[in-house]
């Protein structure tokens, strides 16, 4: 058996390599070059992340405590949880990484004023997601533990990054609550999730506000559903009480034995899932960029036109940042390479979002990370706000010349040449071929 499961681990992993080296080779399918660069990562790092999901309001974040066996998240009354929490082994310590790329350390019990909606209402503040490292004994074998907003809530964007985040999940807690019945929202969300995850747990909670006989029905229907919903007989559920802790140490054994012997087999199914989605993901972009691609001549030749002004826009727009910042000065402004790194990081997704509008495509860009300097930095070390201001107008610069010619390089725009056109849609309908290829191997589990 572990043969055979080593057998299947090094079967996803070249698919996953393949098809990467694959996407590499055009500049359509960007995003999922990425994505599957990632995976490659998780898979030969032996990876896992595991996420509790489900409805707002069931209990997630009081649950993820009492694994931990310590008060990292706050939990209330109302809907909490305004961003996913990442939470990983090691020394006591938290950061924010916000949309922008800035990444600001920060006190564990300051976390509440990122990911609590009642202090950071619709995420105003931007953040991406909040990273914790415990030394809780749970985590130490290398799992990524992972608290998700509810969906469901009057909170949209709460519901829009628990979806969000969905793709990243390896293993899932499910979390239920005896205090409703399973509902259209979870169960829509659980055949979303279903499409990513490679392993289910499902927890049904508060079993402290019922009696034995009313746990007992209400496990049944779960079970009876949970069967229909997830095609198979093999579904076990994890009654407890997150409040009491009744039930949770029968929970946190069976993650920790899953996670010691089963983690390949997890990672293997979740592998598979996921490259399946990122390829069908790939093979729409080449859809799209066909559409884009047929136009006809005059529309595109005034589709192109209106992205040219929008670069022009973004670049007078630049200029006007660094007026703004003062960057034109013969000083030295402390905190200011950083705020002009976080608008590089803008001024990308700015621009991915302008040719999703114009063109209906993505356009991949990296957002750095920035981590906030050492504040004992000699301000001497410091550049002038003059020379980072100029950095800052040829990075735009570049970034707006850069995405024009490879528009009109992809589009086959004013191309002259016969054979650069042919080459291009020959390659493009060998890589179509090749990811239809792996979408219908990849359907069948046991075909790895």
């Amino acid at each position: 058996m572990k043969n055979r499961q080593e057998q299947r681990t090094a079967a996803i992993t070249h698919r996953v390599r393949e098809t990467l080296s694959l996407l590499r080779t055009s500049d359509i399918p960007g995003k999922q070059a990425v994505r599957a660069e990632a995976l490659l990562k998780k898979l030969e790092e032996q990876l896992i992340t595991v996420a509790v999901i489900g409805q707002f309001k069931r209990g997630k974040s009081a649950l993820v405590n009492a694994l931990l066996g310590e008060e990292l998240l706050p939990v209330g009354i109302v809907p909490v949880t305004s961003a996913v929490t990442e939470i990983r082994y090691g020394t006591p310590r938290a950061a924010v990484r916000f949309q922008n790329g800035l990444i600001r350390p920060t006190e564990i019990d300051q976390l509440a004023k990122y990911i609590n909606e009642q202090e950071n209402p619709d995420n105003h503040l931007g953040v991406s997601s909040v990273r914790i490292f415990s030394t809780s004994p749970f985590l130490q074998e290398g799992l990524t533990f992972v608290d998700t907003p509810g969906v469901g809530s009057f909170h949209k964007h709460n519901s829009d990054a628990a979806y969000a985040f969905v793709r990243e999940s390896d293993a899932v807690i499910f979390m239920l609550s005896v205090d409703t019945p399973i509902n259209e929202i979870e169960i829509e969300f659980l055949k979303n999730t279903r499409m990513f995850a490679g392993k289910f747990f499902f927890v049904v909670n508060k079993i402290d506000t019922i009696d034995d006989k009313e746990l007992e029905t209400y496990l049944d229907y779960c079970r009876n559903l949970l069967r229909r919903l997830m095609d198979t007989e093999d579904v076990t559920l994890f009654p407890l009480s997150a409040k009491t802790g009744a039930g949770v140490e029968r929970l946190k054994e069976k993650l920790l034995q899953e996670c010691e012997t089963g983690i390949r087999e997890i990672l293997c199914e979740s592998s598979r899932l996921k490259l399946r989605d990122i390829v069908i993901e790939a093979l729409a972009q080449i859809e799209l960029y066909w559409k884009v691609l047929l136009m006809p001549p005059v529309i595109l030749a005034r589709t192109l036109k209106q992205m040219n002004e929008t670069l022009d826009d973004f670049r007078l727009q630049a200029e006007e940042t660094i007026r703004v910042l003062q960057a034109d000065q013969k000083v030295i402004v402390p905190g200011l390479e950083e705020m002009l790194d976080a608008r590089t990081n803008e001024f990308k997704l700015a621009l991915t979002k302008a040719v999703t509008d114009i063109f209906g495509m993505d356009y991949h860009y990296e957002i750095t990370d920035l981590e906030l300097p050492d504040q004992a930095k000699n301000n001497f070390e410091m550049p002038l706000a003059e020379e980072l201001g100029r950095r800052y107008i040829q990075t735009a610069e570049g970034l707006c010349d850069d995405l024009q010619t490879t528009l009109n390089r992809v589009l086959l725009y004013r191309n002259d040449s016969t054979v650069e056109v042919v080459t291009r849609i020959y390659e493009l309908n060998r890589m179509t071929r090749q990811l239809r290829r792996t979408r219908d191997s990849l359907e069948k589990k046991e075909e790895l």
